[in-house]
């Protein structure tokens, strides 16, 4: 019988969820016409969402990012960038949950073979937390980034070539920390390839 009524609630439920889908769509076609209305046929921008997420025993981990994208000038375009990230390490008394907002702007100069970039990025909010202790709200983040986007192969392949400096100031964390500000430099090495 609970089989039964679990089923019957799905059957009932199940369009309304279609309508929200195809008006969640529409909202999205209007929101591109509004956009198209007001900008010039010379501009070219874009808008996009992108949903990443891993998960396997013991680990989940999603982040969602949005960036709205616009060309300037033939050779140059600014990116402006909002990250959110959550993860949860589920290990017992070792639990912990993370969660990141970022926000970052990117200016692109294209050279014809290559791409160089220049981007600056903030974390306010980085917060971490565990059965034992109460939310811990680690110290802002501040990073400045120099890549180089490499296309080959008719497009379908994509290196990048980022090296950034971040830096930590103690002021935001929730608890004391032996250091007023701290410095990190990376190197990172990406390599996509569209299917």
């Amino acid at each position: 019988m609970r089989r039964l009524n679990q089923s019957f609630l799905a059957m009932c439920f199940f369009p309304w969820f279609l309508l929200a889908g195809a008006a969640n769509a529409s909202v999205v076609e209007k929101a591109q016409e509004w956009l198209n209305k007001y900008s010039d046929s010379d501009d070219t921008f874009s808008l996009t969402l992108t949903k990443n997420k891993i998960k396997f025993k013991g680990c989940k981990q999603k982040q969602y990012q949005l960036a709205f994208s616009q060309r300037l000038a033939p050779m140059f375009n600014v990116e402006a960038i909002v990250h959110y990230n959550k993860g949860l390490l589920d290990y017992g008394v070792m639990s912990q949950r993370v969660r990141s907002h970022e926000f970052e702007v990117v200016s692109w100069w294209d050279r014809g073979d290559y791409r160089l970039g220049l981007s600056h990025k903030v974390r306010p909010r980085h917060e971490m937390s565990i059965p034992v202790a109460d939310t811990i709200r680690l110290p802002t983040s501040t990073s400045a980034g120099l890549y180089v986007e490499i296309p080959f192969n008719e497009d379908k392949h994509l290196l990048t070539v980022g090296a950034m400096r971040e830096s930590w100031e103690s002021e935001g964390a929730s608890m004391q920390l032996p250091w007023r500000s701290s410095r990190d430099n990376q190197v990172k090495v990406e390599y996509a390839i569209t299917f």
